[in-house]
Parts: structure tokens; sequence; C-alpha cells
């Protein structure tokens, strides 16, 4: 069916526009609520992740700082004392001393690299809740918009009740004046 007119094709357009305002707030409004955190909540966790990745930061530097001066740490320059002993070498291997030196550095090492990932997750953490706050601050925006621009729509169907139909079924077209096209 062909429209008739620009009347028709604009309350056509109102009708449309109407229907995709309230599912675009229909959708949207669930997720910026979800999205939104009172501002004190978002600062407790903000600096909870912020105070573990610093934490897992010194940590880590600690690990490394381990596997540097394991000599002198007290439990630990024993293991060097054991692998230097000759003492030692008719009871034990040195290659089993030795292992169990390397193996404590080792450790040191392992637990310093699962910290630094720990530390880095801990920083994509903190940095997708940043933009997922300023999502959600947006999406709210977007909802107030969208509801503003619904109570425009409505306040027009309550000025012209019968130029705007409440379904798309129904176009009432008011009727024109039939003119004369004869030239004198």
């Amino acid at each position: 069916m062909k429209p008739l007119n620009l009347q028709e094709d604009l309350i056509r357009d109102f009708q449309e526009q109407k229907k995709t305002v309230n599912e675009q707030v229909t959708l949207i409004d669930p997720m910026a609520t979800s999205l939104r955190k009172p501002a004190a909540k978002r600062l407790f966790h903000t600096g909870l992740i912020v105070f573990m990745e610093i934490l897992c930061w010194l940590l880590m530097l600690g690990c490394i700082a381990f596997v540097l001066f394991a000599d002198k740490l007290y439990p630990f320059y024993y293991l060097s004392q054991l692998q230097h002993d000759t003492s030692l070498g008719e009871r034990y291997k040195t290659g089993d001393l030795q292992t169990l030196y390397w193996a404590v550095r080792g450790m040191g090492i392992v637990v310093a690299l699962l910290l630094l990932f720990i530390a880095r997750m801990l920083a994509t953490i903190r940095l997708k809740n940043s933009i997922l706050h300023i999502a959600g601050k947006n999406m709210k925006l977007l909802v107030e918009q969208l509801l503003k621009r619904k109570a425009a729509m409505e306040n027009m169907e309550q000025k012209y009740p019968a130029e705007l139909p409440q379904s798309d079924d129904a176009i009432v077209v008011p009727l024109q004046k039939p003119h004369n096209d004869i030239l004198l």
C-alpha cells in the first residue's frame, strides 16, 4: 500500500519512533541500572584493588630480592654452606645439594612471575571497572534522553488525539477540501 501524502508518512514515522524509543528504554535501562553502583562502594572496591595491586608488586620485588640475596638471608645461607661443605659430600651427592639450592631459587622466581601475573590482572580489572563505570554513566544519560523524548511524544499524543492514532493499524487522515484546478 502506497502512502497517500506527507501527513500520513509523518504519522507512520512518529509511530515507529515511539516503538523504537520504548524498545530502547526497555533494553538499556536495566543494563544502566545494573552497571551503576554507589560511589562509596565503587571507591571501596577500587581502593581494595589498588591496594592488592601494590601489594603484589611489592611482594614480587621481595621475591626478586630473595633470589638475588638468598645467600645472605638467615635460613637460606645454609643452602650455600651445605653446597660448599666437603664433609656432607660423603652422605649426600653434590648434585642433590645443588639441585636443592637451585630449586629454592627457582621457586622464588616462579612466585615472582605469579605475582607479576596477578598484579597485571588486577590492573586490567581496575581499568575495566572504570570503563564499566563510564559506560553505566553514559547509558543512564542515554536513558534519560530517551525518557524525555518519550514524554514529548506522549505529550504530543495527548495534544492531538484525533490526528495521532493509538495503534499502527489505523491512520486517520483528515479530509481535505476538494479544489478545482480549472483556470479561468
